[in-house]
Parts: C-alpha cells; structure tokens; sequence
C-alpha cells in the first residue's frame, strides 16, 4: 500500500510539472504573438521605446534608434533619432562653411514629434530666410518633452557648446515650464531641480538618482529598447501615476481656494491676483534664463528668447478668462519677458500678438494640442523674419 500511495504521489506529481510545463509555453507564446501584433499593428499606440534613463536630465532619447509617434496628428510620424541623441537630421561637430548656426532649446513645441521634421518650424525657418540670404541658416533641434529652464541649462552647458553656434534660441512655455520648474507643482520627479541658496546662488538637486524608482527604470530599459509590450505598460503605469499625482495636487489646491471655476494657476500670474507658487517658479525661470545669458555672453554667442503662446491668443479663450477676472491681460507673458529680454540684453520674440493676428485674418486654429501645420507654418515666417533683422543688424556692425 505505501509503495502504491508514493507512485500516485509521484504521478500527480510529474502530471503537475506536464501542466506547469505546458502552462508556461502557452504563456510564452502569448507573449511572442502579443509582441508581434504589437508590433506589426501599434495597438493601442504600442512602440518600441526610444528613451533612456539620464542620471542628469531624468530621461533622453536613445542614439540611433527608430521612433514611431501616433499623437494628435491624423497619421504616425516615424523616423531616427540622431547620433548626438536629438530629434533631428545628423550634425557635425564643426558648422560648415558659410553656414550660421543656431541650438534651439525647449520642451515638447520644439521636439515637434506631432509633425515630420521637414514641415516643422525649424525646417520652415531655414527654408524661408536661405531663400534669399548669401548665409545659410542652421537650426539644430535641441528640443525634447517636459523640459524646463532648468533641464535647458544643463544641456547648454554640458552638449551645446560643442557644436560653436553662432546663436541659441530659447522658447519658454508659461504653462509647463512654470508647472514642472518646482518639485512642489511638477508631475514628475524624476528629474532635476534648481533651487537658490540662501546667498541666492543656484544650486541644482538630482537626488532622484538615488530612488527606488530610478533604479527601477534603469534597469527595465534594457527590456522596453526590445519589447513594445514592455515598453506599453510602462508607458501606461507611468500616466497612471502622473495622472493620481496630478488628481492629488488638484484636490489640495482646490481645497485651499474652494470649488468655483478660477482661472488656471499658471495664467494668474496674468492678473492682479498672482498665484504665490507660481509666482516664485517664474522668478526661477527668469533667474534660469538670467543664468543661459551669462554663460553664453562668457562665450561669445548671442540668446535669443521666443516666448510661445498660451490658449488666450483666442478671442474666446481670452474672454473665458476674464469671466473668471476681469484683470486678465492675455499678452501678460509676452509684455513681461520683452522688458526682461531688453534688462539682460538678448533679443526677444513674442507669439502671443503673432497668433491672434494670424487668427482673426484667416480663421484658422493652429494647434492641435502642440502646433498643427499651419502653427508651425506661423512660428517659421515669425521666426525666419525675426532673424533677418537681427542677422543683417550684425552684419553692420
């Protein structure tokens, strides 16, 4: 009888192992075949990853390889991330012959993944001003999304210089420069953060290094650089959390000022009730930008800041918000950084005046979410002409 018991103990347990087996080759297959459609079809939005971990800037995007982006636009863009790490053609070290160089800096406007390179703004702004100068004019896409001031700095210092411009153009956004300037309004804190020292000298924190979290992605990289399915629900757990972290900072901001609708907190600093917060992350900014100028004039290279536009530059958007108060200036931005431009002596461009002229003569909107075509389309005469000027004034000299 014991003999019998131990031989139907070691069949159920050879049984269980078969099924064991055969569960896990089910699964795996599962996942080879999910891999594939993913692929092959980018169900819902699913793409081998182009980014990296950066123990400096939080994320970048990965040398050399291929990127598939389906946002907002009616069809996917797709191409290759250069050499040097940014959304742009290849680059050499050393401008060519006859050829003025200009970085441009910003978030998600300038990285402009909504459209082909060659029919967004930068490309726009070579095509218009070399088409009747004896200069070439080239621009370098040193954009990418969620960049502030403070990322923006970091990667003047460290990467743009070695590329001798001539010139960098710096675009500041209101709303998400001024969100994701602070640890205590931002999104994300993976990232690093500036903030001033009680002698008023910037001191920079990138202790997000040290968590659990980054360590978490460092090593899942390697997976999502190979794996779409991977690469999606990471894709989906990181806006599950940008979405609880924003839901959380909404509710307590909601339960400091009540429930009535009031103007969002970026643009307050659009009235004569300025959000306190907010109002001390656009004094960083500006300290930020104060910080771009110093080190470019130390080197001989001209900034240039181009503010961009904010919902207002609608004649709706603008009268929705002085519903909520009557203080509100729509072009608050625009007038506010002209004067801080001319105070550290860099030329400035507003598109805030440019896009309601633009709108009330042809009726056209020029976002999608970021610039549609016809926003890109705007921003590169803008810009092309604000650089005919600038460029042919320093010819004179």
């Amino acid at each position: 009888m014991k003999e019998n018991s131990e031989l139907v103990q070691r069949t159920k347990g050879k049984r269980r192992m078969k099924n064991l087996f055969f569960v896990l080759v089910a699964f795996f297959i599962f996942l080879g075949v999910s891999e594939v459609v993913f692929r092959m079809t980018h169900l819902f939005n699913a793409r081998i990853s182009c980014s990296e971990p950066d123990p400096v800037l939080g994320w970048r995007f990965t040398p050399g390889r291929s990127y598939w982006f389906y946002k907002e636009n009616d069809h996917p863009i797709t191409g290759r991330i250069n050499r040097f790490g940014w959304r742009d053609r290849e680059w050499s070290l050393r401008p060519p012959d006859g050829v003025y160089r200009i970085a441009v800096l910003g978030d998600s406007y300038v990285e402009s993944f909504q459209v082909e390179t060659d029919r967004n703004f930068l490309t726009l702004t070579e095509k218009e001003f070399n088409k009747d100068q004896n200069i070439r004019l080239e621009l370098m896409n040193f954009g990418r999304s969620g960049f502030t001031q403070t990322e923006e700095l970091l990667v003047l210092k460290k990467q743009i210089t070695q590329f001798s411009p001539n010139r960098v153009i710096l675009f500041f956004l209101p709303e998400n420069d001024l969100t994701e300037i602070s640890r205590e309004t931002t999104f994300e804190l993976l990232r690093p953060f500036y903030h001033l020292s009680p002698n008023g000298e910037l001191m920079l924190d990138t202790s997000f290094v040290d968590t659990r979290e980054f360590r978490i992605k460092q090593w899942i990289n390697f997976f999502t650089h190979h794996s779409a399915l991977i690469t999606l629900i990471g894709e989906r757990y990181n806006l599950l959390q940008a979405q609880g972290l924003i839901r959380k900072k909404e509710k307590e901001h909601d339960q400091k000022r009540g429930q009535a609708e009031k103007i969002e907190r970026y643009l307050s600093l659009c009235t004569d009730k300025a959000d306190r917060t907010y109002l001390e992350n656009y004094q960083l900014s500006k300290r930020l930008i104060r910080a771009m100028a110093d080190y470019c004039n130390e080197r001989n290279i001209r900034l240039m800041l181009v503010t961009i536009d904010t919902p207002a530059y609608l004649p709706e958007m603008e009268a929705k918000n002085k519903d909520m108060d009557a203080s509100f200036n729509a072009n608050f931005f625009e007038d506010d950084l002209k004067k801080f431009a001319a105070s550290i002596n860099i030329d400035y461009l507003g598109l805030q005046r440019i896009f309601r002229e633009s709108y009330e003569k042809k009726k056209v909107h020029l976002h999608w979410g970021h610039w549609n075509y016809q926003g890109h389309q705007v921003v590169g005469k803008a810009l092309a002409d604000k650089l005919r000027s600038i460029i042919e004034r320093e010819a004179v000299r």
